[in-house]
């Protein structure tokens, strides 16, 4: 299946971030850790350290941790586990957690320089392809992966969970004006959303999207 064009990517966060992503941008989690943005971390420890030794090989390189990034569709595996108990550290389920969305072409449209990988970035065999270098193989991302509800492994496809965590990383940071739509699970998320984005220099589509969660 070739890829889908425009190429919808997905990044979530808890809604209390946004202020801060409003003023200055998505941050990768380097920066984000570095200047205290988390306010509510939602993200697994162990994982993220791994994502910081985790070199990215090809340019502009550095490590994972020193990008931000999307996925290629809802309902992934890590909110599968932040929802389901699989982070210690974090209890407070998906009520209030947002997803900021854009497209592949619309980071390339503002000068960005995606990165692709075909599995969760920070897995030592994951392959990285720079989106400027040209089209990787049709393959290179499972995008009817993308498109199941369920994405379990199983005794024909052992890594499903895995190719479901392809990612889209972009170095440093990604604008505001570079989201085109915010899914919330409630009615009174997108008003929160709203009343954030008042004085906004870029508003965004917001809109409950129930189906995006567990």
């Amino acid at each position: 299946m070739a890829r889908p064009i425009p190429t919808p990517l997905y990044h979530f966060t808890r809604v209390e971030h946004l202020p801060t992503v409003i003023g200055s941008g998505i941050q990768c989690d380097v920066v984000a850790q570095t200047q205290g943005l988390l306010l509510k971390e939602i993200g697994e420890p162990g994982i993220k350290q791994s994502r910081r030794s985790r070199d990215v090989p090809v340019r502009p390189g550095g490590v994972v941790a020193d990008y931000v990034p999307f996925y290629f569709a809802p309902r992934s595996p890590m909110l599968y586990r932040i929802v389901h108990g699989g982070v210690a550290s974090y209890t407070d389920g998906d009520a209030r957690i947002v997803y900021l969305c854009t497209t592949l072409e619309r980071l390339a449209g503002l000068g960005l320089d995606p990165i692709l990988t075909d599995r969760n970035a920070a897995k030592r065999y994951a392959e990285f392809h720079r989106f400027t270098d040209g089209e990787p193989e049709e393959d290179f991302v499972d995008w009817p992966l993308m498109k199941a509800k369920m994405w379990n492994n199983d005794g024909e496809h052992p890594d499903r969970l895995e190719r479901r965590m392809a990612e889209c990383l972009v170095r440093g940071a990604v604008p505001w004006d570079a989201i085109e739509y915010v899914g919330t699970k409630s009615q009174t998320v997108v008003e929160e959303v709203q009343s954030m984005l008042a004085s906004a220099d870029w508003i965004p589509r917001v809109e409950i999207r129930r189906e995006w969660y567990f």
